[in-house]
């Protein structure tokens, strides 16, 4: 049925066919990448679980799961007055402490100076040292004692560690938390991966090229970088795992989404023409060949790829014959 259709078209143009202007191409032999396609999921690769450092009792959850979070922002806070008194406490015996060494300095400097003018003995000297000693090592554990205190403190104000989403919260108003208790799980989406397998037929190949594009909801295509090929097989599959950092600047690309990914596996030679010379009826592909002898000659092609600039020949034309690069060049009388 094809072929009388064919025919048909080929007597009814032919026999009416003549150019005001035959402008012609010529069909370019050119090496093009094999991409095999693939079901790919995105993930986050920031992804935490922010647990309580001291204990205390909820009084503030600003976010709640599913909402957005700047980096540094507030997300938990806890009662704070047993922190803050004991903070106190601490700075109270830091200020003693340096008394006690001013004190102890001074006193160990007029031991120092009768010492030197032969009124105090070496006895005298070395314990005033001793004291000085002791003095200086009873300030350094007082303020280590504050800072100790200090950090404590700032335990009860959780923030967030990088600008995210709240995927869980495991606490609520007015619990009271101990060390080491989850409080806000999160992940970040400024920096986002997606996760395929690579059958293992093609895994060698593609380790070789090392090149992928990641397709967008919306048409477009986005090149895939820092590629990591897992060195194991998955089971029972026996597909090669493949990670890919994709950037997410300006994309509305969420962790958990399922995305195709093009992965080059090799390179083939393809005879291309412009779309504009290939006449496409149905499943009927045909061009006009140039012939220097016979004119112009209606051939029937087998086309690969088709989009809005270019046609993939793939049977029914040789590299450097020559097309007619313009239906609309037809005239009929």
């Amino acid at each position: 049925m094809t072929s009388l259709r064919f025919l048909l078209i080929v007597s009814t143009l032919f026999l009416s066919f003549t150019t005001v202007a035959q402008q012609s191409i010529e069909a370019m032999a050119t090496q093009q990448p094999e991409w095999l396609k693939l079901n790919g999921v995105v993930e986050a690769t920031q992804r935490s679980t922010v647990s309580a450092q001291t204990a205390g009792t909820v009084v503030e959850l600003p976010f709640d799961v599913d909402d957005m979070v700047p980096q540094g922002e507030l997300i938990v806070r806890l009662e704070d007055s047993e922190q803050r008194a004991r903070l106190q406490q601490r700075e109270a015996g830091l200020s003693s402490a340096e008394a006690t060494l001013s004190q102890t300095r001074k006193q160990y400097e007029r031991v120092q100076q009768l010492f030197e003018q032969n009124v105090a003995s070496t006895s005298e000297l070395d314990q005033a040292k001793t004291a000085l000693d002791r003095a200086q090592s009873a300030v350094k554990q007082a303020k280590a004692a504050v800072e100790e205190a200090q950090k404590q403190l700032s335990y009860t104000r959780v923030k967030a560690p990088y600008a995210g989403i709240v995927t869980d919260r495991w606490v609520e108003l007015g619990e009271s938390v101990q060390p080491g208790q989850r409080l806000i799980t999160g992940l970040s989406l400024e920096q986002l991966r997606v996760v395929v397998e690579v059958p293992q037929q093609f895994n060698a190949t593609a380790r070789n090229f090392s090149t992928a594009k990641i397709a967008l909801g919306d048409g477009a295509f986005i090149d895939a970088n820092q590629l990591t090929f897992f060195p194991y097989a998955e089971l029972p599959s026996h597909s090669f795992r493949l990670r890919m950092m994709m950037p997410s600047q300006g994309l509305r690309v969420l962790p958990g989404s399922a995305v195709d990914v093009w992965l080059k596996i090799g390179e083939r030679t393809v005879i291309e023409v412009p779309r504009s010379a290939v006449r496409i009826d149905g499943e009927l592909r045909a061009v006009y060949v140039m012939d220097s002898e016979k004119g112009p000659q209606l051939r029937q092609v087998y086309t690969g790829r088709v989009d809005q600039q270019q046609v993939e020949i793939q049977a029914g034309l040789k590299a450097g014959e020559r097309v007619l690069e313009d239906w609309s060049q037809i005239h009929y009388e």
